[in-house]
């Protein structure tokens, strides 16, 4: 058997042609969409996108200065002649750890050689989804494969230099664990992702609810034991402030003193529909739509113990998955901002979508938002603005739907993945 046929086999392809041709057609995809983004990366004057304020945070912080401070990051951006200012850096000081390896290099050669890197993480993570879930399906590969060769925000998150693919691996590292209950790792793996991006600390609500009170104590011993490390690098102060003045800047829109438009289109978050109904100060929710916003995360958490009994680590693995990703797609749907290249993490809840449409476990009604949902995630973003765009003002009213299609999808995803993880034995509702 050839190498290829041998991987084929062991990913799901199982010797059936039809498998192994759908095998193929993925990764030809995922090749080809790759090709395309590195063509976007450009050359040795690269501003390095997104990725230049985590290269000039952890030169900053270096230095002895401030990561959080944009003044000083933009100072030094011009100092290398890069740039003329640098977006806020708005990850955990931990993050930085991660970073001192770009110390020695330049922006551009970090930021092309972070582009490989990212793609090394998000090839890990599938495999590792793809261990932990084959289970459900010998198909779960192929399907898998299929859902990420297809999905925009792939390469979309390569050429923006984004860090999501690092914090999804560990966390699907860490759920994995749990479910096998190591507790100690799985909890102490999904604290070093929450690390990376904080969104995945939400993954900690969800061990509450099934009482794995070792994993919830590892993943706060993980994030106390990354702090202290990353002491010689950051020191208590600037740390105290992401945690008592920047991180708090989160829940208005001013993230760390971004003053990028809610209404933006791109904006797949609650809070966004919030603000267009109680719009602010452009770059900040009025306080209304702070409340309703808060409301808008607080219900689906709490609704997420009624919804999901405390024996769920003991449900079939269907289950299991759908209850652990209904936290994936709401961390999306909870913050101010979420743009095309956060929705790498409803991935897995596609694949959880999709294995349950084919296991039966969905109403008729059900499969139709099913499919609308996981067809508009994988979907290019600028096809669906320039829709939009090209509608007479008219129509722009009910063009919201065209608008707002990431977000309706990923509402969908998070029905599905409630009435899913309530387990095959619970009533779907028509």
């Amino acid at each position: 058997m050839s190498v290829v046929g041998a991987a084929g086999d062991r990913f799901g392809g199982g010797g059936n042609p039809f498998r192994m041709l759908l095998l193929v057609l993925a990764v030809t995809w995922h090749v080809l969409s790759l090709v395309g983004a590195w063509s976007e990366t450009g050359g040795a004057s690269a501003g390095g996108r997104d990725f230049a304020s985590y290269f000039y945070a952890a030169q900053v912080a270096a230095d002895g200065g401030d990561p959080y401070d944009t003044r000083l990051l933009s100072e030094a951006s011009r100092d290398d002649g890069t740039r003329n200012r640098v977006l806020p850096f708005l990850y955990a000081p931990p993050f930085l750890l991660g970073m001192t390896w770009s110390l020695t290099s330049s922006l551009s050669g970090a930021y092309h050689l972070w582009f490989w890197m990212d793609e090394l993480f998000a090839i890990g993570a599938m495999l590792a989804l793809w261990r932990w879930w084959r289970p459900m399906s010998r198909d779960v590969g192929v399907v898998l494969a299929l859902l990420f060769a297809a999905m925009t925000s792939v390469p979309n998150n390569h050429v923006m230099g984004q860090a999501n693919f690092p914090g999804l691996f560990l966390t699907i590292l860490g759920l994995w664990a749990i479910d096998r209950d190591r507790q100690g790792l799985g909890g102490f793996l999904v604290g070093t992702a929450a690390m990376i991006k904080m969104s995945p600390a939400l993954f900690l609500v969800l061990f509450v609810v099934r009482g794995q009170w070792r994993a919830l104590g590892a993943a706060i011993a993980a994030a106390v034991l990354w702090s202290v490390a990353t002491l010689p690098l950051v020191g208590f102060g600037d740390q105290l402030r992401f945690y008592t003045v920047v991180l708090p800047s989160f829940g208005t829109g001013y993230y760390n003193g971004l003053a990028v438009p809610i209404q933006v289109f791109g904006n797949h978050s609650w809070p966004n529909i919030v603000d267009d109904l109680l719009p602010g100060r452009g770059h900040l929710l009025s306080t209304a739509a702070r409340f309703w916003s808060l409301l808008g995360t607080v219900l689906p958490l709490s609704a997420a113990f009624l919804l999901f009994p405390r024996s769920g680590a003991a449900a079939d693995p269907l289950t299991r998955a759908a209850q652990a990703w209904y936290f994936g797609v709401l961390l999306l749907l909870v913050p101010v901002i979420t743009w095309e290249h956060h929705l790498v993490f409803a991935l897995p809840a596609a694949l959880v979508a999709v294995e349950a449409a084919r296991a039966g476990r969905l109403s008729r009604p059900l499969l139709g938002v099913v499919a609308f949902s996981v067809v508009i995630l994988l979907f290019d973003l600028q096809v669906l603005k320039g829709w939009f765009e090209a509608l007479p003002p008219a129509f722009r009213g009910p063009g919201i739907v065209i608008r707002e299609a990431k977000f309706l999808s990923l509402v969908g995803l998070l029905v599905t993945m409630a009435l899913v993880g309530r387990g095959p034995a619970a009533p779907v509702a028509a």
